[in-house]
């Protein structure tokens, strides 16, 4: 079994975050472990985020890199250059491959708080990563480009891999294409289109963190880039179409494909 870690923030609904990201490493045959950068209340109409001291998540990565070795690793919420300029060191002095979910939680990034974290995000992290799976208001940030349609996609994603980044997946062009689902990867050989039917749900929150996590953990497995998103995608789609409700919301479920599975198992015996 392999080991992997999160960097990341922590979900008091445990949809998303690091709580995603262990459900799901956990689901898919890997030993996750975890750094916790911030804490994320979430109510019906407010997110309350609190980042923590960088030197409480330095004192983490130590304990987790000094007493297991890590196959891969990926980040999720940072909250601040310092914690961004902390988890380049600590990578870089560990040598571990890297996902990176661009998770930026402004809109506009218009002021120098949010000017500097972008710029932190693209020059120090993104250089250092394999695979970064931005959304698309994320990537619009990363790439500085207007996505005003599908057929954009390609461009952007070039874009943020010319930061650094080999394998980009830009996620969530549903939003722009009617009734599908559409989400491109770009390696550094070719572009990938990835279209599925769209789920009509609320029930989205943690998408994105355990479609990351799961990445992470079949490229831990060896996987390559490409199979390691098209299986990424699949669970991630079984999660939200078997999500919990939450208020006028909810939140994905990584055990939906073990369910499945078992269901199967049962109806085949």
């Amino acid at each position: 079994m392999q080991n992997v870690l999160t960097i990341a923030g922590s979900d008091s609904l445990a949809g998303g975050g690091l709580q995603a990201d262990l459900k799901t490493f956990e689901e898919l045959n890997v030993f996750g472990l975890s750094a916790t950068t911030s804490i994320a209340n979430i109510f019906p109409e407010d997110v309350s985020i609190k980042v923590l001291d960088p030197e409480l998540v330095k004192e983490q990565l130590d304990s987790v890199l000094t007493q297991m070795p890590i196959a891969y690793a990926k980040t999720g919420l940072l909250g601040s250059v310092a914690m961004i300029e902390l988890v380049k060191q600590e990578l870089e002095e560990n040598n571990l491959p890297l996902v990176v979910d661009p998770v930026l939680v402004f809109k506009e990034g218009e002021t120098a708080e949010e000017v500097d974290y972008l710029a932190a995000m693209k020059n120090n992290l993104l250089p250092l990563a394999s695979v970064t799976t931005p959304n698309l208001t994320e990537a619009e940030q990363l790439s500085g480009l207007k996505i005003e349609s599908i057929e954009q996609l390609p461009q952007a994603a070039k874009r943020i891999q010319d930061l650094g980044c080999p394998n980009v997946i830009i996620k969530g062009g549903s939003r722009l294409s009617g009734n599908e689902a559409v989400d491109y990867l770009l390696t550094e050989k070719q572009g990938y289109w990835f279209r599925n039917n769209k789920i009509d749900t609320a029930i989205t929150n943690g998408a994105g963190c355990t479609f990351s996590a799961a990445i992470t953990a079949f490229l831990a497995q060896e996987k390559s880039v490409v199979d390691a998103v098209k299986m990424a995608k699949e669970f991630v789609r079984l999660a939200i179409i078997h999500g919990v409700t939450i208020g006028d919301s909810g939140s994905v479920w990584q055990g939906a494909t073990r369910q499945q599975e078992d269901h199967h198992a049962k109806k085949s015996n």
